[in-house]
């Protein structure tokens, strides 16, 4: 009876671990195939930050904006890259995948969304939402269209399956879309920003703890975006941003993980990539790091996620701001000067040392040879 009893909760703590195991790959597999592409732009966008600290390219100049389009696109495009992922990943018709993407980009549809008339669809109003740079909508949307493509293979004869199956994916996803999936991305994300004032207004220390810990799982789902209006909003009013700050050590924890990945593994591609991810947290951007290495692995993740803490908890404690909106980095350092900076370099790198230390610790299962990245189309 006892031994009955004592294993009903193992039983349950293997199904939980199973479960968010399962989760985590596949939240990687829809990141995994464009992390080569994130470092890239991250180094373009280190190099648009240093050439504008040097005077060199000054903004709202042809030059910057040519320069910017080659930094930005991806993250602005980003539901189309992720639209071709999941859906290699759901068994969607790729085609049709990148097609869906590119409706909820499509630029009249983008000025309508932005515009303040109301917006309808045969007769219902559209909820408005921002489709560019987000993540949610378009997993969503694929998932869907999954159900949509096997349902069109069912009762469609194969000879008419390539003509009628993607038209009818969009009739059936885009509407859905609009009317579900854009809105729910962002209640959640309005909630998230309410949460966020009530908390900082509360403690600081705890917003810094809080922001630190789960921004990494913020930008997995997408919710980090709805933070970043707020971020404008702060410098725009009160001249400083409490928010951004927060990010810095969560950036750095991600860096300081992925390097001690680099130093333990023992397969040199993946080394290199561990090498090129940490090194692009230094210039703000986590992707590469947090998907490609940290969350692939799941215990540098949790490593990271404790740098992060305890390091945003000193940023908010010191009450670290920024004086203008830009991701923590070295390169957008000095927007951060005004106030409580040294205490801001030091939230820093006690994050990056403690995720390194945490990560350099603790035992992981690597990466087999040949299995750097996401395996290429068949």
């Amino acid at each position: 009876m006892s031994s009955t009893v004592a294993t009903e909760p193992k039983k349950e703590e293997n199904i939980l671990r199973r479960g968010v195991s399962a989760a985590i790959d596949l939240i990687s597999s829809f990141f995994l195939p464009i992390i080569s592409l994130l470092v890239s732009v991250g180094i373009l966008k280190g190099i648009l930050s240093l050439l504008m600290a040097a005077g060199l390219v000054a903004e709202n100049t042809s030059t910057y904006h040519i320069l910017n389009s080659m930094a930005d696109a991806l993250f602005y495009f980003i539901p189309v890259f992720l639209a071709y992922t999941a859906s290699k990943r759901f068994d969607v018709d790729r085609v049709t995948g990148i097609l869906i993407g590119c409706i909820l980009l499509y630029p009249s549809l983008t000025e309508l969304m932005a515009g303040e008339e109301a917006v309808s669809f045969f007769g219902a109003t559209v909820p408005q939402a921002t489709y560019s740079s987000s993540v949610i909508p378009i997993l969503l949307a694929i998932y869907l269209a999954k159900w949509v493509q096997k349902g069109c293979y069912a009762v469609i004869p194969e000879t008419f399956r390539g003509l009628f199956t993607p038209a009818i994916s969009v009739i059936v996803v885009i509407p859905v879309t609009l009317f579900v999936f854009g809105p729910l991305g962002t209640i959640v994300g309005g909630w998230l920003a309410n949460g966020y004032e009530w908390l900082y207004g509360l403690s600081p220390l705890a917003a810094g703890a809080l922001i630190g810990c789960v921004q990494p799982f913020l930008v997995i789902l997408g919710l980090h975006w709805a933070l970043f209006p707020l971020a404008l909003n702060n410098v725009s009013v009160y001249g400083f941003d409490t928010i951004m700050p927060l990010f810095g050590p969560a950036f750095f924890g991600q860096g300081g993980a992925a390097m001690a990945i680099a130093l333990k593994t023992k397969n040199k591609a993946f080394r290199s990539q561990a090498v090129s991810a940490s090194l692009t947290t230094l210039l703000g951007i986590t992707e590469p790091a947090m998907y490609g290495v940290n969350l692939r692995l799941k215990k540098p993740m949790a490593c990271a996620c404790i740098g992060g803490l305890v390091g945003g908890a000193i940023a908010g404690f010191f009450g670290c701001v920024g004086t203008a909106f830009a991701l923590p980095a070295l390169t957008t350092l000095p927007v951060f000067m005004s106030k409580a900076f040294v205490p801001f370099l030091i939230a820093l790198g006690i994050s990056w040392v403690i995720s390194f230390v945490l990560a350099l610790i603790l035992p992981f299962e690597d990466v087999p040879e040949g299995t750097e990245t996401a395996e290429d189309d068949q």
